[in-house]
Order: structure tokens, then sequence, then C-alpha cells
């Protein structure tokens, strides 16, 4: 079910997306045979777009394709879609129109993706290229757009999502759309492309233990380090990042001072998976 949630709401459902305790966090181990078989685990999968985000979250059914990098990893993405099963996701979530971030998904829909939904913080009719050809593909291809307000919160597979951002920001980075995600015990972070004024930005429109996740989708790219009161926010156990180790000194010298293990999704195909209770987070070296 889909509702607008206001501040207020999120406060008193405050206790929903706190974690009660450290996640057990099996990194560079898969999960237990079983899970392959249970509806009832959340996974994302992260592919190797470089510096690009292109992840699919898979949850009690449901499925959602989270940005999509440039146009040139088409082909590679639709076959390993194919590959895990989807020729068909339940929602294509867009975080903001840069061509990093949409112009591979309009090339899909273009060519054989399809989806029930196409979601993002953005009116359809916003001014900017690449959103204008991503809504012109939706409409040749039957998709209806919806426009995310904000603090939505959504039940999606037994999951909750939760979308915020910086409503006011001129520039599309700041404006991104943050994705927390709560389910069981267990949280994410989704922080598309945001730098360090949206983040204080955020700290001061949500609550830290809002902002509190056990795994962190690294902001920007590691282009820049994230605010010290930001990370102190999310204290993630768990941080991915979507670019490779050795162009990010200073991030690399801030994740060993919080002694926080990282990976990169430039190094192959991640999967990251949790039963509400555990993580698993495993990645396929050179693997699309």
């Amino acid at each position: 079910m889909r509702k607008t949630a206001l501040l207020l709401v999120l406060l008193i459902l405050l206790p929903v997306f706190l974690c009660p305790a450290s996640a057990e966090l099996y990194l560079d181990q898969e999960p237990p045979a079983e899970w392959a078989d249970r509806t009832d685990v959340l996974r994302l999968t992260t592919f190797p777009t470089l510096i690009n985000d292109c992840f699919l979250l898979e949850v009690g059914g449901k499925s959602m394709l989270i940005d999509g990098g440039v146009q040139k990893w088409g082909f590679k993405l639709s076959d390993a879609l194919n590959e895990l099963g989807f020729q068909h996701v339940d929602i294509i979530f867009n975080t903001h129109p840069h061509n990093d971030h949409l112009e591979c998904v309009t090339w899909l829909l273009k060519k054989r993706l399809t989806a029930d939904e196409f979601w993002s913080g953005l009116p359809e009719t916003f001014r900017d290229d690449m959103q204008q050809a991503a809504v012109k593909q939706l409409q040749k291809s039957g998709i209806p757009y919806h426009q995310l307000s904000q603090y939505e919160t959504v039940d999606f597979g037994g999951a909750t999502l939760v979308f915020y951002w910086w409503e006011d920001a001129f520039d599309l980075n700041a404006r991104s759309v943050q994705l927390h995600i709560t389910f069981g015990e267990r949280t994410m972070l989704l922080s598309a492309d945001i730098g360090g004024e949206a983040q204080q930005n955020l700290l001061k429109q949500v609550p830290p233990e809002l902002l509190k996740a056990d795994i962190l989708k690294y902001p920007h790219h590691a282009l820049t380090a994230a605010r010290g009161d930001y990370m102190t926010a999310v204290s993630p156990e768990f941080v991915f990042v979507t670019n490779r180790k050795i162009n990010i000194p200073k991030v690399m010298e801030q994740l060993d001072y919080r002694h926080i293990p990282a990976r990169f999704t430039t190094a192959g195909r991640m999967v990251i998976a949790t039963d509400g209770k555990d993580w698993y987070i495993v990645q396929y070296i050179d693997k699309f």
C-alpha cells in the first residue's frame, strides 16, 4: 500500500526504522543455500557499471530497478537482467535524471524491458533533456509515471521504503532522492549523489535516527568524502561504493578511521542479502 507520510508520522513510527542490535554481517560469504528458495529474503544486486549507479532490489516477490548507468551498459545489463529472470520489473526508480543514472534505463525500455511503474521525485514535466527522453519512452511503452512525495512510505514486498530529498535544491545531485529500506531488523540507505551541502540539509530536516542504516551506498560515487556528522548519523557497518578503490584515497582514509569495511561495485557483480536478521555480502569478481 502506498501512502504519503509526514515527518510527524515518521517520528511516531521511529521504532520501525531503528535497528535493535548490530547486524551480524557475513562478508565475502554466500548466504545459506536454502535462502535461494525463500521469498522472505531481501536482495540488492549491484552491477559493475563503473562510476554509475545501477541496482536491482528483490523482496517478497517484488522487483525494482534502481537507476541504470549510461547507455554503453545496455546490452550487458540487459543480459544480466535476463540471466536473473527479469525481462519485467514492478518498479523502475530513478534517483535523478543524470546520464550515469538514467540513460541506460531509457535504452532498456526501447529494447526489451517492461515495468508496471516509473518512480521519480521530479514532476513528469521537469525540463531536462535526459528526463524528457525517458518520459517520451515511458509514454511509448505505456508505463505510468509516479511522482514521489516527500517522505513517501511504501510497503514493498514486506520491506518498508521511505523516500526523501532536498526539494528546494537547484543542483540535480543535491536534489537526488534518498531511499531508506527497512526489512525486519535490518536497514539500508541508498544515498544517490548527494554532496556535503545536501547531507547537511538532510541532517536538518530528518532526525539522525531516521538515517541510521546497517549498510550505506556511499554518496556520489565517493568523489568527495561524506560529512563526518552524516556518517555518524548513518553509522553504517558496511559501505559499498560505485567507484574504484584506487580513485578515492581520502574516502578510504575516512572509512579506515571509522573501521567500516567497504566493497567496490566496479570489481564485479555484488549481492547483498538479508533475512531481516543477518546480512550476507558476496561479490563475483569480473562478473557483470
